[in-house]
């Protein structure tokens, strides 16, 4: 049991902490949240089927992650590390004005995912930026797989929708 235990943990943690990290902005509390998910992993696992463990992970990380927000009294800055992490391995801006206009996409793409209702903030971050497949979204987020195809369109369409509206305020 600790063998399968570990490998769960070494596979699938890190997994784990990027949404947890994504869904709260807050390193600290993706680490409490992750720790807390692997205790309940370790509990549960004699419970848990064979090659059902990251539905279940994923599952539980989301709905402590969801706890925790509930909680707070203010939610602005849900997602602040989603794209500043994603953006930074990509290449540099080369100046000021590229630098500038860098953020101010990072932060209008952040503002944006924010604002989304769940699940669809919940289903791109497990499809879009986590690549999780279609099967293990539609048993994390207990949906249809049909639902999870349908509802991750409605969700990037409505970021789309967002996004544009934001480039329009910044134009006019």
């Amino acid at each position: 049991m600790r063998r399968r235990f570990e490998q769960l943990v070494d596979a699938h943690g890190p997994r784990l902490r990027h949404l947890a990290l994504a869904l709260l902005g807050r390193v600290d509390e993706a680490d409490d949240v992750v720790q807390d998910t692997l205790i309940k992993l370790w509990d549960h696992l004699a419970r848990i089927e064979t090659g059902s463990e990251l539905p279940w992970l994923l599952t539980c990380t989301r709905n402590a992650c969801l706890d925790r927000l509930r909680g707070r009294t203010r939610t602005r800055g849900v997602l602040l590390k989603l794209v500043g992490e994603r953006d930074a391995a990509d290449e540099a801006p080369e100046g000021p004005a590229e630098l500038a206009d860098s953020e101010r996409r990072r932060r209008t793409l952040r503002d944006a995912v924010a604002r989304m209702p769940e699940p669809g903030r919940s289903l791109l971050i497990l499809r879009d930026l986590q690549d999780v497949d279609v099967a293990t979204t539609a048993r994390t987020l207990e949906l249809s797989e049909n639902q999870v195809k349908v509802y991750t369109f409605r969700a990037r369409r409505a970021l789309r929708r967002l996004l544009e509206e934001e480039l329009h305020e910044q134009v006019a």
